[in-house]
């Protein structure tokens, strides 16, 4: 089936890359992934697998070492790994935006330094915006980074950070002036690396469901981070350079959806096809033929959007 999703995909590479990945879902990811779920465990022999096929270097460019394909592969890639399991996309998100975000707007010093780390993955990135006080208000957070000579000093906490325990780099948000009118004019975005005393992952909180990815607390207690950590070198500029990275994790929860909503409605052609109701498969009444018909006109439409969109 995996072949059929890729169908959509209109560059051959993506459509063969996209293929590949649903075979490995179908193969590695759809016979453990409840066991994973349930247990709330972090899946180390399938992100080492993701590895492999180099999905955590698909956005970072050829001349660091990535894969630098289209955003249309990534979103497929994102649909077959949610198809498997949701959580998969979860752990690839914040990486694939990160780099995405040094890629963009960071620092040649700073491309240099990261990005050729990010393929294989030596090291994996988390973002942190959301704070106890700030949500989707990110202009809210009261985060503050603060100049100290060839420094800054950054104090605040983070919330519901996505790879927070495992990350080796932080894309932080925070604000260097509290005064700013437009208050995003006060915003600047940090690269802060994992192990920065004054810096520290906190407790992992529990989630209803999206097992397996921890989502973390962060603190950052008089950390003081190189003036060079900067994302893009300038002040200011952090609350553009983190939404235009979000933008990237918007594609890939729009994926997500889609490939979580086939899923669903593989499993319900298997299951109306064994169902019986009144001596035949209920895929056979004409009332369940017409429901299943809606799901799967709904799911392409959302997954031809997605792509588009992607392109």
């Amino acid at each position: 089936m995996a072949r059929d999703y890729a169908a959509d995909i209109t560059d051959p590479i993506a459509q063969e890359i996209v293929s590949n990945v649903g075979v490995w879902v179908d193969r590695e990811v759809k016979p453990v992934a409840m066991e994973y779920e349930h247990a709330d465990q972090f899946p180390d022999p399938l992100v080492k697998g993701m590895s492999e096929m180099g999905l955590f270097g698909i956005k970072i460019p050829e001349a660091y070492g990535g894969l630098d394909l289209s955003f249309e592969c990534y979103a497929g890639v994102c649909m077959e790994l949610a198809r498997g399991w949701m959580s998969l996309a979860g752990i690839i998100n914040t990486h694939v935006l990160v780099g995405y975000a040094i890629s963009e707007y960071g620092t040649e010093e700073q491309k240099q330094k990261y990005l050729p780390k990010l393929v294989e993955p030596e090291i994996r990135c988390a973002l942190t915006i959301t704070e106890p006080d700030a949500g989707s208000d990110a202009q809210a957070i009261k985060t503050t980074a603060v100049r100290d000579g060839d420094d800054y000093i950054i104090n605040g906490q983070k919330m519901w950070v996505t790879n927070g325990q495992r990350a080796g780099v932080y894309l932080a948000m925070t604000k260097t002036d509290t005064t700013a009118n437009p208050r995003h004019k006060g915003i600047t975005a940090f690269l802060v690396d994992a192990g920065t005393p004054g810096f520290a992952a906190g407790r992992r909180l529990e989630k209803l469901g999206y097992k397996g990815v921890e989502t973390t607390e962060l603190t950052f207690d008089d950390c003081r981070v190189p003036a060079t950590q900067v994302l893009g070198g300038s002040e200011g500029r952090g609350f553009q350079h983190i939404m235009s990275a979000l933008e990237v994790g918007r594609i890939n929860v729009a994926a997500r959806g889609v490939g979580v909503a086939q899923a669903a409605f593989d499993d319900s052609i298997r299951y109306a096809q064994k169902r019986e109701a009144f001596g035949k498969p209920i895929f056979e009444h004409q009332a369940q033929q017409l429901r299943l018909a809606e799901m799967i006109t709904k799911i392409r439409a959302a997954r031809l959007l997605t792509l588009d969109a992607a392109r």
